[in-house]
Formats: C-alpha cells, structure tokens, sequence
C-alpha cells in the first residue's frame, strides 16, 4: 500500500513549502532517511510498500524482456530515481532511458516508465501519471496485477494523456520503443 505522509490536518499552515527534489537528495546523501522507502512526488514524501512475490517476478520478467528488446541503444532503469521535475524524484519500476552514465543527477529524460501496481494503482494512475504526463514522457505503462491488464498511456499534452489505452490480451508493442513487444498471456503468466 502507497502512503502520503502528511502533518495532522489540524496543526497544517494555511501555505505549504514543498520539499523540492535537490534538497531531498541532499537530505538522501546525508542518511536522513536511512532505513525508510520513500520517494518525493510533488514535493511530498511517499512511503513505498514492500513488494509481494508477483510484483517482484513482473519486475525480474519486465526486466529481461526490456534488456533484450533494446539493447545498447538505451540503458534500463530497474527501481532507480527518475528527475521528473523540481517537486518530483520518483522510483519507478522500469524506465528506459537514453544511454549513458548520469554521474552528476539522475536521468531526467525516458522514453518508457512502466509502473507494476498491486495495491499502488491509484496513486500510479493518478498523481504519477499526472507528472510523467508533465515531463513529456512519450509512453507510461501501468501493469495492473491484479485486474491482469495494463494501462497504456500515450501522447502527453500539459499533465494529461490524450490516450490511455486498458489492453488485457494479445501483444503489446510500445509505440515510443517499438522493439520492446510483450505478449500479455506470458506476462501474467
């Protein structure tokens, strides 16, 4: 289960100051959060849950299919920070990104995210697809577990999708990576 941690409501000042991404990673860099899982999204840290047994597999299973689709033409992101905006460090499951080393800052360009969802798919088609649409992702993937389909989101436009597709069978090939091709029967096992 994804948790927004937030002050009582009662206590909250009439203005907020969000924590922007520079200053959480230096908060990160100096251990502050050592021993927790959180991520920023919109200035506001997210607790993530553990993974269960099936997100884990589809993560391991996605994993290898996207190495093998792509390549050295991209590099792969597996649970890595992704610099989507000021407010937003996220970690999503796998992004692919342009090659090359980010040494300095976390990449901030991707042409696929993919998110595995659990118990996390409102959050991930809400507030994350909000920003990723922001950061002019081409192509953002939503891997519904539990309703064994995926939510396919394309053409960004402001912090919306103009198309967001549910695909429940068949074969799956990214129109913004058109080497990555997943048969969703395998997928879901």
């Amino acid at each position: 289960m994804t948790t927004v941690t937030t002050a009582p409501t009662a206590e909250l000042p009439d203005a907020f100051r969000p924590l922007h991404r520079r200053e959480f990673q230096a908060l990160v860099d100096q251990g502050l959060f050592e021993g927790t899982h959180v991520e920023l999204v919109g200035g506001v840290l997210v607790e993530m849950s553990p993974q269960g047994g099936r997100h884990s597999d589809m993560i391991r299973w996605l994993t290898k299919l996207l190495v093998r689709a792509v390549g050295d033409r991209y590099d792969i992101g597996v649970q890595t920070p992704l610099a989507v905006d000021d407010l937003t460090l996220p970690e999503p499951d796998l992004q692919v990104i342009p090659a090359g080393r980010y040494l300095d800052d976390h990449p901030s360009q991707a042409l696929l995210v993919i998110e595995v969802a659990s118990s996390s798919g409102a959050f991930d088609l809400g507030e994350k697809a909000r920003r990723y649409a922001g950061a002019d992702y081409p192509e953002y993937w939503v891997v519904d577990i539990p309703d064994r389909r995926v939510h396919v989101h394309t053409r960004p436009e402001g912090e919306r999708w103009r198309s967001i597709d549910e695909i429940t069978g068949g074969v799956l090939m990214s129109s913004a990576v058109p080497s990555v091709v997943v048969d969703l029967d395998e997928l879901f096992g």
